[in-house]
């Protein structure tokens, strides 16, 4: 097992089969032992997960150490998202991992893993990141015994009285991995006996150059904010395989490791250069938009949360997307309105389809052209405040009002005192 910095706190994801009781019982019998505790998680997919559970968190008692039990609903989850089981399940257990108050977190890997995942991806049409398959750390997960193969893990079992369980899923060929396992890798082994070393020596030789291209991907002109990040397009029209690696070091610098696929990658390299607007959905809930200069990653957050509508009153009004002031009097960074032109009815929302807007000087057209035209972002507009009747809007927030409400004499003033919707706008 890899040297353990006796400074820092170890999470150890266990799920009760072999591989992670032999890393439990390394840990539990260090000298000196280090700061850690166990994770172990009941997927809601086989009927004895819960004995599982049970049993890891019966050794932990036996050996003195904390054990955390988290129950998720794969079935639903994938269902509800239209995801494999596999994948909904790895998105799940990542989303618990990822929330950990750990320095550390330590999967179970080992070699015929590593084995069969760079298998799994070259079949799958990866790229060189795909072929580098499980690095010994990624982030804040560490891989103690990824060097073990699955022959090494079984012996120190035996010969250290490691009990364990058997997952009855690992037998169900319908599962990708376990059909390389069972079914692809035997084969392979039959005619050719050093057939996984061969693996992962490509493995090593792929991550070796996917390394240097690594340090050719410089993302220090990249802007990050939170778990959003633009990307300035110039970034992402350099080579191919440099462009990839600016899009997956992003990625990691949010901390999104898992689940970017080349077809990703390209996607979201293709933003750079086509015109504003476009956007690409992510499967890990993330979405990739051009944004003219900037190709802007950020999590999608469903527009729903966006549809309201408040009737238009003078003073101060709360909406979800912040305070509106309007007032007679002066206001820093507001717009200049003809309140007495506000028709009755009309009401504090957001965009929706059909919405028109005639810009100031004259000319309507449709909201969405118009948003365009003033290049701004598709990430933004679902946001952006509107004052409108009917289909017909008065004023964006932050940016300009419509021609209908041109001030002719004494006029008010309108402001959005925060929210999405603040942009300079003119003051008319």
């Amino acid at each position: 097992m890899i040297r353990l910095d006796l400074t820092k706190k170890y999470a150890l994801a266990v799920s009760g089969g072999v591989d992670s009781m032999v890393m439990l019982h390394l840990f539990a019998n260090s000298d000196p032992i280090p700061d850690f505790f166990v994770v172990t998680v009941d997927h809601g997919i086989r009927p004895e997960a819960q004995s599982d559970c049970d049993f890891v968190a019966s050794r932990c008692a036996e050996l003195g150490v904390e054990c955390k039990i988290f129950h998720i609903d794969v079935p639903s989850f994938a269902a509800e998202r239209k995801l494999s089981v596999e994948t909904a399940a790895r998105i799940m257990r990542y989303e618990i991992l990822d929330g950990l108050q750990a320095d550390a977190v330590c999967l179970a890997h080992n070699a015929d893993d590593n084995a069969e995942t760079v298998l799994m991806h070259i079949l799958r049409g990866s790229g060189a990141k795909g072929a580098t398959g499980i690095r010994r750390q990624n982030g804040k997960y560490l891989r103690p015994i990824i060097d073990w193969t699955r022959q090494d893990i079984l012996r120190y079992a035996r010969d250290n009285g490691v009990t364990f369980v058997e997952d009855s899923t690992n037998s169900d060929t319908s599962y990708t991995r376990n059909f390389i396992r069972h079914k692809v890798m035997p084969l392979l082994e039959e005619q050719i006996p050093s057939a996984k070393r061969n693996i992962l020596r490509f493995a090593q030789n792929i991550a070796s150059d996917d390394d240097y291209l690594d340090l050719l991907a410089d993302i220090d002109s990249v802007e990050f904010c939170g778990d959003t990040a633009c990307i300035p397009c110039e970034l992402l029209d350099q080579p191919m395989p440099v462009a990839y690696r600016v899009i997956g070091k992003t990625f990691r610098r949010l901390g999104v490791f898992y689940d970017i696929e080349k077809s990703h990658l390209e996607a979201i390299a293709q933003l750079a250069s086509n015109v504003g607007g476009k956007q690409v959905y992510l499967p890990f809930d993330y979405v990739a938009y051009n944004d003219y200069r900037f190709v802007t990653l950020c999590p999608y957050r469903q527009r729903e949360q966006f549809l309201f509508e408040i009737p238009f009153a003078a003073g101060r009004t709360d909406t979800p997307l912040g305070v509106v002031e309007v007032s007679s009097e002066p206001l820093p960074d507001s717009l200049r309105i003809a309140a007495d032109k506000i028709p009755g009815g009309a009401v504090f929302r957001t965009r929706r389809t059909g919405d028109v807007f005639t810009k100031f000087g004259g000319g309507t057209k449709p909201l969405r052209k118009y948003l365009i035209d003033r290049k701004i972002p598709e990430r933004d507009r679902d946001s952006l405040l509107l004052l409108a009747c009917g289909n017909e809007v008065l004023a964006i927030l932050g940016v300009e009002i419509s021609d209908k409400l041109r001030v002719e004499g004494d006029g008010s003033y309108i402001r959005l005192l925060s929210g999405a919707g603040e942009r300079g706008g003119r003051g008319m």
